[in-house]
């Protein structure tokens, strides 16, 4: 059998923060136009809803995953069991 190669917890998480950080903006980006002709803003007001909403769901999807991925780490390693490997 292989040996695991053992990531830190921090590599995890950030690489997941960067990861759903770029899927939650896409998503803001898709859909805060619409929420935003559904509030009447044009011009430079929907310009600025459309940008702070790609940045509100990037963030907070991003923070989710990565305290996720952390907290999940965190306890494989204090059970000192992955929980992929079970076969």
């Amino acid at each position: 059998m292989e040996d695991e190669l053992i990531v830190p917890c921090s590599s995890l998480a950030v690489d997941s923060f960067i990861r759903f950080t770029t899927a939650g903006g896409l998503w803001g980006f898709c859909s805060a136009p619409y929420d935003a002709r559904k509030r009447g803003l044009t011009g430079i007001a929907q310009a600025s809803f459309v940008a702070k909403s790609v940045g509100k769901f990037g963030f907070q999807c991003g923070l989710v995953a990565g305290v996720f991925s952390t907290t999940r780490c965190g306890l494989q390693r204090y059970r000192k069991q992955n929980d992929h490997n079970i076969s």
